[in-house]
């Protein structure tokens, strides 16, 4: 590929970071060991998880190896061959960023086939919030079967944890440091861990909810971090080129989804030295907050998630749709969650004509069908209730959008280790050291529960959530309100190549909330020279990991196939400029050259999708 852009500077300051010590340096022979998949393969991926010689101190690359494991299970369609196809021998570099925005970890992957005379590099961002490997499986694969140089961000999320009791955190190859490792993933404030452990001495802290920063408004500038860093990497592994390698003379494409993709979007709009020559995002989480869309006011994400944890449990029963998945948890819960209903209407939260749990249970899921929500979406709604994905979000967005100490706790919720009654107990150095590989950085994960105050204020995990922990969450907006509004989205003039896809069944990141307004405002701002194309897939959502299981297979289709014929659509556009990328469509099978009637349109400011 060749890169048409012009000859530029690089973005300054904040979009430039500190290396922390040498990098961390993988030879990979493609053999034992390989940068796709970690030696692996697909039918290793399907296995068991790869164990440790030493459960309590499993070394680096026994560490990395399960990480990447994990992250392909957790994050693509088991039933499509993961990690298939040859290994990728290579060079695998790590290194820990620091700057006046905080720390993030960088990656960069290089392929023995990588062309040192027709360079590309795939910059991509961990989803949700997973460590450095999180867009490994999903848009790292590309870049990685393509030839291309591939650098990562884990956008100062990822796996820091920090263990209270033992004053130990994570370094960022998973290995275990003490309170003052320089390469610690995370290092809390010192005072603030001392006050914490004095009132919950078993508690364990997560960089994304704990760090005392609102990271997610730093995003883009990680992954601009992580593009900088990636060239200075890459020139000192071909020292003897008479030209370095610079955004100029290297195509840069940018990718990732949920959360991976707002991190891209958020570095698009900061690029203004254009070291980005194009992106693909898939159901990206990027908050257009006000913008009108099908009559609906888009809001942010932590709105939604408070709205769907107050309602969605007494909602569930008002589901006529016998095959939805986790359908059968809602049968056996049915009693709890019909006495959610009539608790919900005791506080006035919903109201119905005859009042019976049934009729609750409609008002309730009318409640979020006003709020934009699909149908499509509620669908998921028990699997969304029974895996405590609303509480899991509220509280740990909670602090991080207030940036509240870690000794701060958002509505009396800590996250620990629990015995079998519930109670907060001390962390297992087994546990610990599984914590890099088995955690997705947001608990409940890996072992680590929510935990608050229960009857006598005795401390319980609590993952499933409440009412009162709902409206608690919904009484801290006015505090958060600041740092929700910082990472709202300011699309503007960008002729720059972008493809935004996202399945119509989400059930996390609603599009009426996203990327349709992302796509509008997109639009809107640029005219006739945006370069944006919307894609929405008919019957995608958002989790490829859960397909093979009832009552999503066969319903839903995966999305990482899309992702990837998005990103050959894209190699193409910036090979020859001359190739239009596809109209805006709704995808019934294959993004069509010609879509037709499932055309997406704008037109006086009003957005038409096909149904």
């Amino acid at each position: 590929m060749t890169s048409p852009k012009p000859s530029s500077g690089g973005p300054t300051g904040v979009y430039r970071a500190e290396r922390i010590g040498a990098p961390i340096r993988y030879e990979l022979d493609g053999t034992s060991d390989d940068l796709l998949t970690a030696g692996l393969g697909t039918a290793e991926l399907l296995g068991a998880p790869p164990a440790f010689a030493d459960p309590r101190h499993p070394t680096a690359r026994e560490l990395r190896r399960r990480a990447i494991y994990t992250n392909y299970r957790g994050l693509v369609d088991l039933r499509d061959a993961p990690g298939g196809g040859p290994a990728v021998p290579g060079v695998e570099l790590l290194v820990s960023l620091h700057s006046s925005v905080g720390a993030s970890t960088a990656m960069l992957q290089i392929p023995r086939d990588f062309d040192a005379a027709n360079p590309c590099l795939i910059a991509v961002a961990s989803s949700g919030s997973r460590g450095i490997y999180g867009a490994l499986p999903t848009a790292g694969v590309w870049g990685l079967r393509h030839g291309c140089a591939v650098v990562h961000t884990d956008k100062g999320t990822g796996s820091g944890v920090f263990d209270v009791a033992s004053n130990r955190g994570l370094r960022i190859d998973g290995t275990i440091g003490a309170a003052g490792d320089p390469l610690l993933s995370f290092a809390p404030d010192a005072a603030a861990v001392a006050k914490l452990a004095a009132r919950r001495p078993n508690a364990v802290l997560f960089r994304h909810a704990n760090s005392s920063m609102n990271v997610e408004t730093h995003w883009g500038e990680y992954l601009l971090q992580a593009i900088d860093v990636a060239f200075e990497l890459l020139n000192g592994e071909y020292p003897g080129r008479v030209t370095p390698f610079t955004p100029t003379n290297t195509v840069v494409i940018a990718s990732g989804i949920s959360n991976g993709g707002g991190a891209v979007l958020r570095a698009m709009e900061l690029d203004s030295a254009g070291w980005i020559d194009g992106a693909v995002v898939s159901e990206p989480n990027i908050p257009v907050p006000g913008l009108r869309v099908f009559g609906y006011e888009a809001r942010p994400l932590y709105d939604l998630v408070v709205a769907h944890l107050l309602l969605q449990p007494c909602a569930v029963l008002a589901d006529e749709d016998q095959s939805a998945p986790f359908l059968a948890a809602t049968t056996t819960a049915k009693p709890a969650l019909e006495q959610w209903c009539r608790d919900l209407a005791a506080r006035g939260e919903i109201a119905a004509t005859t009042g019976d749990t049934a009729a609750l249970a409609r008002a309730a899921r009318d409640r979020l069908l006003s709020l934009g929500i699909l149908p499509e979406a509620l669908r998921l709604g028990h699997a969304n209730v029974h895996t405590s994905l609303w509480s899991a979000i509220g509280v740990s967005y909670a602090a991080a959008y207030a940036g509240m100490a870690p000794d701060e706790l958002p509505c009396g919720v800590s996250f620990s280790a629990t015995d079998a009654k519930g109670a907060p107990r001390v962390l297992t150095d087994e546990e610990f050291a599984r914590m890099f590989t088995d955690s997705n950085g947001i608990a409940p994960t890996a072992g680590i529960n929510l935990v608050m105050p229960g009857e006598g204020g005795v401390l319980r995990a609590a993952n499933f959530g409440s009412i009162d922990l709902a409206l608690c969450l919904r009484g801290l907006r006015a505090r958060l309100a600041p740092g929700i509004d910082a990472v709202a989205a300011h699309p503007g003039i960008d002729a720059r190549p972008l493809i935004v896809i996202h399945g119509r069944g989400d059930g996390l990141i609603p599009v009426n909330h996203t990327s349709r307004p992302y796509y509008a405002a997109s639009m809107a701002a640029g005219g006739t020279d945006a370069g944006i194309r919307y894609y929405e897939i008919e019957r995608g959502q958002h989790f490829d990991a859960l397909l093979p299981l009832p009552g999503f297979t066969g319903h839903y289709v995966a999305m990482q196939p899309f992702l990837e014929s998005a990103m050959d659509l894209m190699a193409s556009r910036l090979r020859d400029s001359s190739r239009p990328l596809p109209p805006s469509q709704v995808v019934r099978s294959v993004i069509q050259a010609a879509p037709g009637a499932d055309a997406i349109t704008l037109k006086g400011g009003k957005l038409a999708i096909p149904p």
